[in-house]
């Protein structure tokens, strides 16, 4: 009895494994983006990529802290080109698991302290489960940032994994401009 048991669970697992290595949940280009909700830093509760629709979105997703230094690859090109357009946004999103939700208002005001008070309408803080997101966007590294270009529509143009290399950002940027004609 026990090892029929032991045998079912092990076929169980072996099963589960096959089927998570193939999930077809994978963002692509083409798919909409995930419903995904969480609060600005200007104390704005949105949902993505309703948030989005209508403008041409660049959504950069963060689980670990130390990413910082790759957002700024990729943001600091992108406000230096569309600030100033009305038809354009960009959201950093730091993916927080849902343990240190009863945390969220000391890290929201943390983060609001750190960055420029314009910039607050630019970050949302995501607090919950984390694993279908591993999923959707095939993290393999937590150490990267992961981007997402939208349409006006919240469809993927356009994702890309960690720091802005030169080449990628030409396409992204170029991506950018003909999205916004």
């Amino acid at each position: 009895m026990i090892r029929s048991i032991i045998t079912a669970v092990f076929l169980s697992i072996i099963i589960i494994q096959q089927t998570a290595a193939q999930n077809p949940d994978k963002l692509k280009s083409g798919d909409l983006f995930p419903e995904m909700k969480g609060e600005l830093l200007s104390s704005k509760m949105v949902t993505l990529p309703d948030h989005c629709k209508g403008k041409v979105s660049v959504l950069i997703i963060a689980f670990k802290r130390g990413t910082q230094a790759q957002v700024d690859t990729w943001t600091k090109p992108l406000m230096k080109e569309f600030s100033i357009r009305n038809d354009f946004r960009f959201i950093e999103v730091p993916m927080i698991s849902n343990f240190y939700s009863w945390l969220s208002h000391y890290i929201d005001n943390g983060m609001r302290g750190g960055i420029a008070k314009p910039m607050h309408k630019n970050v949302m803080t995501y607090y919950g489960p984390l694993d279908s997101y591993y999923d959707y966007f095939d993290v393999q590294d937590k150490k990267l940032c992961y981007l997402f270009l939208l349409d006006k529509e919240g469809r993927i143009q356009f994702l890309t994994k960690g720091e802005a290399k030169p080449d990628e950002l030409s396409v992204l940027l170029q991506k950018i401009k003909i999205l916004l004609k």
